[in-house]
């Protein structure tokens, strides 16, 4: 039996559960998160502070336990990568959806509702291992589990397969993993589908890694990363937030940002801008 151990990165810091359990939470090197700010209080990230967050999300919706909650009920984050999906999957600019769920790993995604069940909520899965009973909901809801025996996150298999299933994939990519996208862009030539590839987690990537991202993704989140904002921002096509942007770079990121738009129920502020528009006391801190 695989070992019940799953990790996270929650403010840049490492937190690892195992058996329901938060057993170690590393120092966070992003010490204000304005997203976190809103959702979970207080000004200055700590161990104790992401201690809690994590701790709650086990408790209230199950998050790396057998009672994994994957129906969504609460408010959506306006700019959030499960909302745009689950949005966009509705309106039939993405078929199918390869995502990185606690518990499973890899899962390839058909149902709007499902996708916005494991994202919203999720902070930069690292690592999971096998839930069987997250794997047979997932199942049963017409998920389906890359690998069941090892919950592996392996993007680029879940893309290879999802190909074999929808013309219009989406995946979800870790800022580290840049370097995937040029095979991912090698494949979608080759069998001549769209992929739709959507850049998160992306606090802490190197100038390079920003830089392969930019050639390859058509949604990028900012998260705390410096990088992003000097080396994408300038070239995006289109920008959403002014805190933690998310950077539209083709035109499929355009529709799926404006997809979004209209089912946001808030006031919203649309103008032209030279980008990145940024306002300082909305940033997270530091940038990384």
């Amino acid at each position: 039996m695989s070992e019940d151990e799953h990790i996270i990165e929650v403010a840049k810091a490492r937190v690892v559960i195992k058996n329901g359990k938060v057993i170690d939470v590393g120092k966070p090197l992003v010490t204000h998160c304005p997203l976190r700010h809103e959702f979970y209080g207080g000004v200055k990230e700590t161990p104790e502070s992401i201690r809690d967050s994590v701790e709650m999300k086990i408790e209230e919706f199950g998050f790396f336990t057998k009672n994994r909650v994957l129906e969504y009920e609460g408010r959506d984050v306006p700019f959030g990568a499960s909302e745009m999906l689950r949005d966009a999957m509705h309106n039939g600019l993405i078929d199918i959806t390869v995502c990185a769920c606690d518990g499973a790993g890899t899962v390839l995604v058909k149902s709007p509702e499902l996708v916005q069940g494991i994202g919203a909520r999720m902070t930069g899965l690292v690592k999971t291992s096998p839930i069987p009973e997250t794997i047979n909901q997932l199942k049963n809801k017409g998920g389906i589990v890359l690998n069941p025996k090892t919950a592996v996150i392996d993007q680029v298999e879940g893309v290879k397969r999802a190909f074999s299933l929808a013309n219009k994939v989406a995946v979800t990519l870790a800022g580290i993993d840049a370097e995937k996208i040029p095979l991912l862009k090698k494949y979608e030539k080759q069998l001549d589908v769209k992929l739709t590839i959507l850049a998160v987690h992306t606090t802490g990537i190197s100038p390079n890694q920003a830089s392969v991202l930019a050639k390859g993704c058509d949604l990028i989140w900012g998260c705390a990363s410096k990088a992003l904002r000097e080396i994408i921002g300038p070239n995006a096509l289109l920008q959403i937030g002014v805190g933690i942007p998310v950077f539209a770079l083709t035109e499929q990121g355009k529709k799926i940002i404006a997809n979004r738009i209209v089912r946001i129920d808030s006031q919203l502020l649309v103008t032209r801008a030279r980008l990145p528009k940024l306002v300082e006391h909305k940033q997270p801190d530091p940038l990384l």
